[in-house]
């Protein structure tokens, strides 16, 4: 009796710009795998750990051996997550880079990067940053000042360039500060309740020195304003959250990916944005500011007791 014939299993490689453990980028890539059965797909997943090890020495030598590690294995297609996949891999080698390449993370535009259409696509992030403050708006009419309190990478320093007309379509006039430990975190957090109307965290993975439950204890005895984000993994750390949801942007990479292994071309599918998001409410850090959450806002929001 003949068994049919096997066929071989499409390969994927997939570089994350981050590291396993980094909330975020941890949902984009249970996505990705969630959606590659391994009994038809073989995908390799590699990490550059560029939010701990910021240094540019570290990036060219990461970027230098994945480049060698992508060439050598010659994937059927290539999956990266966030902006630093891009532009230190991508961006650089394309004529080197043969096959197609599909990514997510890549936050509010990819413009910066000239990427070709017929080579390349991916879904942007794009933060519900206004929705976020038109919401804390309805209660805070008087809001004005407000402080981007963040990590000092280059996602980062990107949004700072990118948010300014964002901001002032909200009605908010803008300070940003890049922080690169704690003790600076938290003497910035500290003056900032004095000094402005609302705080926003969008993140502090690559904050050293961070330890939680002393940020959660630092922060109840220094809030007086509201402190706001846009990703679930800070809402320990701040009042309201309009978040994204960032497993939105792995499924997404993976059934694209998906099509264009069985026959699709890169160009059947534009570049386009996450859609997906999520209210919070702290509800401790909220009795500290005395902010009281219409039934409306509390029935569609996820509740933390922090």
């Amino acid at each position: 009796m003949c068994l049919p014939e096997q066929k071989d299993k499409k390969v994927a490689t997939y570089i994350n710009s981050f590291h396993r453990g980094h909330p975020s980028s941890d949902d984009i890539m249970d996505g990705i795998l969630e959606n590659f059965p391994t009994d038809s797909f073989e995908i390799d997943t590699y990490f550059m750990d560029t939010k701990r090890n910021p240094s540019q020495e570290h990036i060219k030598q990461i970027a230098e051996e994945l480049l060698d590690t992508i060439k050598t294995k010659n994937p059927d297609i290539l999956l990266v997550s966030d902006d630093n996949a891009i532009k230190y891999i991508v961006k650089p080698h394309l004529d080197e880079l043969t096959m197609p390449i599909v990514y997510c993370g890549v936050n509010w535009t990819d413009k910066e990067y000239d990427l070709p259409p017929d080579k390349v696509t991916g879904m942007l992030e794009i933060l519900p940053v206004a929705d976020m403050l038109f919401t804390m708006r309805s209660y805070y009419p008087a809001m004005d000042k407000l402080l981007f309190l963040s990590e000092n990478t280059t996602t980062s320093r990107k949004e700072q360039l990118l948010l300014d007309t964002l901001f002032t379509r909200t009605g908010v006039i803008v300070t940003y500060e890049l922080v690169n430990d704690f003790e600076e975190w938290k003497k910035v957090f500290k003056e900032a309740n004095e000094n402005f109307d609302i705080i926003y965290l969008p993140t502090n993975g690559a904050i050293k020195g961070w330890i939680r439950d002393k940020a959660i204890n630092f922060i109840k005895q220094c809030i007086q304003v509201p402190v706001v984000t846009t990703e679930d993994f800070m809402m320990p750390y701040a009042v309201f959250g309009l978040t994204k949801v960032a497993k939105e942007q792995g499924l997404w990479v993976a059934e694209t990916a998906k099509k264009i292994l069985a026959g699709s071309t890169v160009e059947d599918f534009p570049v386009t944005r996450n859609k997906q998001s999520t209210y919070w409410i702290n509800r401790t850090l909220a009795a500290k500011i005395g902010f009281e959450a219409d039934s409306a806002l509390v029935n569609k929001s996820i509740i933390l007791n922090e």
